[in-house]
This record gives structure tokens, C-alpha cells and sequence, in this order.
């Protein structure tokens, strides 16, 4: 938790506790973007506390996350979950490299793996205790 604070969120809640499981703010207040690094919380946890325009970024999307994607597509919602590989596209990229190169947006490397180890990269990726982004040099 820590070290997601030290990346500038506002608010963490950890998913093992009965306020975190329920989304529930400390500050009360409700939330304009969620980012979601877990899997298991559906959208009905998400829903009730996000503010009238609230957007949830789901970065280990599945079948589920497409299906309310689609479904708050569908029905014209204000609020919406974007799986993370529908987001940085053309201006929205460009906007996400300005953040970076301000320092705004921190990013953060795990390891780096020569591609003759890409199956030790894989087998910690899928392991899901990375900090941060594992990347397989080519």
C-alpha cells in the first residue's frame, strides 16, 4: 500500500479488509477514476461508489470486464470500465507520454529479462508478484 501511495494515489484500499472489499472510501468521498490491478471484484462493487462520470481501469482485464464494457456501451452509461488495452491509443497515448515525461505519471519496472528468458519473464507474470512492469527485451 505504501508503495502505490509513493506513486501519488490519493487513496488505497487494500481488497483484504472489509472496507477495501466494498470499495469503501476512507474519506468518504466517491471515486473519478479506479484503478484495478486485481482480479475478483465485480462491477457491482465498483458501481455504487463512483461519482456521476466515474471510470474504472481495469489493468488484468477478462471475459467479465469485456462484457460490462460492452454493456455500459450499449446502454450510453457515464459511468464505464476500460480494460487498459483500450486506453492509450493516439491522443490519449500521446497525453499519458506527456504525463510521464512531467514526472506526473511514474512508471515502474519490475525486471527486465533477455528474450532467451522470456519463459522465466512469463512464469513471474503469471505468478502475479511483480512491482511494477516485467519487460522481455528483444
Amino acid at each position: 500500500m505504501e508503495f502505490v501511495k509513493s506513486l501519488g494515489a490519493d487513496e488505497v484500499l487494500d481488497y483484504k479488509t472489509p472496507d477495501g472489499a466494498a470499495l469503501r472510501s476512507p474519506s468518504g468521498k466517491k471515486y473519478d477514476v479506479v484503478i484495478r490491478g486485481t482480479n475478483g471484484i465485480p462491477w457491482s462493487t465498483f458501481e455504487p461508489n463512483l461519482s456521476e462520470n466515474g471510470k474504472v481501469i481495469d489493468l488484468t482485464p477478462g471475459a467479465g470486464t469485456m462484457m460490462t464494457f460492452a454493456l455500459k456501451k450499449l446502454t450510453f452509461s457515464k459511468k464505464k470500465i476500460l480494460p487498459l488495452f483500450l486506453v492509450p491509443k493516439g491522443e490519449n497515448l500521446e497525453y499519458l507520454v506527456k504525463l510521464v515525461k512531467e514526472g506526473k505519471l511514474k512508471t515502474v519496472v519490475d525486471s527486465k529479462y533477455p528474450l532467451s528468458n522470456a519463459e522465466e519473464a512469463w512464469a513471474k507474470s503469471i505468478d502475479g508478484h511483480a512491482t511494477g512492469k516485467i519487460i522481455v527485451e528483444l
